[in-house]
């Protein structure tokens, strides 16, 4: 129904879906509709963005970062709309030295939403910044090499208590994709 989507995961859908058609034209197939429904998400959530308010089109999940950066992250937006849109609420989610915070409303950074953030930045050719935000989340990284998930930086606690694989994840994929020459940073290729 309307009004009951998430942008950030119709976002992530956006980019499957563009991701999908570039594979299945490698492979010499077509997916006509595979490209219509990632241009009618990439409509949808332009004119949410476009607004910057909870819409009908979506849940509001403002207080989230995943929703102020995934429409950027996930290609639905222009270059210059994604940046407008960070811009906007820069301050609300970023914690310098530290990384993002995970929620607007919490003293609490993650390492995967840090990683997400700079590829999110990558793709708007701020490679820069991107550089720097990985850099600042290091602090998550222990002994072993693993990434805790977050830190609550008021209390000086690492929470939750827990290395996720998310987290290392999300490390791999920003730092490769720091490599132009890598094949996998073409998945996160710079916006038009």
């Amino acid at each position: 129904p309307c009004g009951q989507a998430l942008l950030a995961g119709s976002a992530s859908i956006h980019h499957a879906l563009r991701c999908g058609a570039r594979l299945a034209e490698a492979l010499g197939l077509t997916r006509p509709d595979w490209e219509l429904a990632a241009d009618t998400l990439a409509q949808a959530i332009g004119l949410h963005c476009a607004a910057d308010d909870a819409s009908e089109r979506f849940l509001d999940k403002a207080r989230y970062s995943m929703d102020w950066y995934y429409p950027v992250l996930g290609g639905a937006l222009t270059a210059a709309a994604g940046r407008a849109r960070l811009a906007r609420r820069w301050d609300d989610f970023v914690v310098p030295g530290l990384g993002i915070r995970c929620v607007d409303d919490h003293p609490w950074v993650t390492g995967a939403e840090t990683c997400e953030l700079a590829l999110a930045l990558l793709r708007l050719g701020d490679r820069r910044r991107a550089i720097q935000l990985i850099a600042d989340m290091q602090h998550l990284r222990d002994a072993t090499g693993a990434y805790h998930s977050g830190y609550v930086y008021p209390d000086d606690e690492f929470w939750p208590i827990e290395r996720s694989s998310w987290t290392s994840a999300a490390v791999i994929l920003a730092v490769d994709a720091l490599d132009p020459t890598s094949a996998s940073a073409a998945v996160f290729a710079a916006l038009g």
